[in-house]
Order: C-alpha cells, then structure tokens, then sequence
C-alpha cells in the first residue's frame, strides 16, 4: 500500500482489516474521535484551517502506514482539516459518481415531497457500496454529534466535502436517514 490519501475506499478498508474490523477507516476513525473528544465547544469547527504543516505531517504518517496519535497539543481545527482533506482526495466521493443522478434526484424530490423524498434517499443509500455506506454511518451517525454547531450545520460542514455540494441532497435529511436506518 502506498497511502490513505488518494487511495480507493475499499482498498484502505481492505488493507485495514489487519488492525481488525472497523467501521471506517483508522484516519476517520481517530479523526471522528479527537473531534468529538476535544471540538464540542469550537465554532466554525469544519470552516476554519488547521495549521498547514501539522495538516501534512500528520497525512504524510498516515500515508507510511504510521498510526500517530493526537495528543493534548493537536489542534482540533487541523485534526478537522486532516478529515477533510482525506475525503476529498478520494478517488471516487462518498457518493460514487455513479449514484450522482440519483442522489440529485432525491434532493430535488425531497423539497417537492419529503415523504417519498426520503423513501427514494433510504433505497439510494442501501444501495451504496458498503464501504461507502459505512464509511458515511460513521460519520453521520451521531459520532459527532455536539460538536459546537447544530446538528444541520455540523451534517452540512462534514459532508459538503463531498456530499452535499455533489448532490444537494439536504444533509438534514441524510443525516436523519442515517441515524434512523441503520
């Protein structure tokens, strides 16, 4: 393996499996953490930088298969750049670009019907690659939640990397999705 960053999805899970089953990757994982450990009280947590070096050492660990810790000293805001960073140098997004119509056309019924909108959203998440779909649970699915912005805000913040500017799917819908259906 030759990295995380830029690295398919499925491969990272794959190779990881030897730290035992996770539900997302390592880096998300300890990322998700930290925030929730140490961000509940930032504001404008996903919108501020990191400190650009921090950001790219601790990328250039994870790319050498290193596990570095964040410790008392870690800024929360470059852990938080860190996440962000990983998710959009994904090859493909959370949200294949193969599912971007659909998902599209989910966003769009969800403000004419919000009923059969999230009946259509629930059946297109189901159908993401798993390693998709549990990489988006992780991170949807109340791991986060506290951070110092509401629930909307912070859904918004953490998956417009990639989600919600591709799809504009409202996050508050694919938040709630995630939370209640899994």
């Amino acid at each position: 393996m030759t990295g995380i960053f830029g690295q398919r999805l499925e491969d990272t899970v794959q190779y990881e499996r030897k730290y035992g089953q996770r539900l997302a990757p390592l880096l998300v994982e300890q990322c998700v953490d930290f925030i929730r450990e140490r961000g509940l009280t930032e504001e404008g947590l996903f919108r501020m930088p990191g400190q650009a070096n921090l950001v790219k050492d601790l990328q250039d660990s994870f790319d050498c298969g290193e596990k570095p810790l964040f410790d008392s000293n870690t800024d929360v805001h470059t852990v938080a750049s860190l996440l962000k960073l990983y998710l959009r140098e994904l090859p493909e997004p959370v949200i294949p670009f193969a599912k971007y119509e659909d998902f599209l056309s989910c966003g769009q019924l969800l403000s004419k019907d919000e009923g059969e909108g999230t009946q259509e959203l629930v059946k297109q998440v189901k159908n993401l690659p798993q390693a998709n779909y549990n990489l988006l649970k992780y991170i949807c699915n109340g791991q986060l939640a506290g951070v110092g912005e509401s629930p909307t805000a912070l859904a918004s913040n953490v998956l417009s990397v990639q989600l919600v500017e591709m799809t504009n799917v409202g996050s508050v819908h694919l938040r709630h999705f995630i939370t209640q259906h899994s």
